[in-house]
């Protein structure tokens, strides 16, 4: 649980990365993002846009890049993931969507759920 929560947290730096006005720490950060497998990238992101005590601005690029990932990945990364895992994803995302208190936020998860949805459609 130790190395979980360890990870997590430096996927939250690694979001702090992205957004720095510093190009080469931003593009070592970019590097770093695109080798982490897309599984794992949904399992962090969701977790980051969970958190409501972290930064609003890495919750928010969490979510700008989920909602990426779900529209230029999604037949290698959602398909492969079982169907317990996916249906808990669905539900995350409603869940998130009724919780949260941040109407941009709430936007940007409401644009991920319609970004899945949308996938979805196309393959059943």
């Amino acid at each position: 649980m130790a190395a979980a929560a360890a990870e997590q947290q430096q996927f939250y730096l690694l979001l702090g990365n992205l957004l720095s006005p510093d190009n080469v720490v931003r593009k070592q950060a970019e590097e770093t993002y695109e080798n982490i497998p897309g599984q794992s990238k949904i399992t962090f992101l969701l977790q980051a846009i969970r958190n409501t005590t972290a930064a609003e601005e890495a919750r928010q690029m969490a979510a700008v890049l989920l909602r990426r990932l779900l529209s230029s990945a999604f037949d290698e990364v959602y398909p492969a993931l079982p169907s317990d895992v996916q249906t808990a994803i669905k539900s995350e995302l409603l869940m998130i969507i009724q919780m949260e208190t941040q109407s941009s936020m709430r936007k940007k998860v409401c644009d991920i759920a319609a970004e899945l949805a949308r996938n979805l459609i196309g393959v059943y």
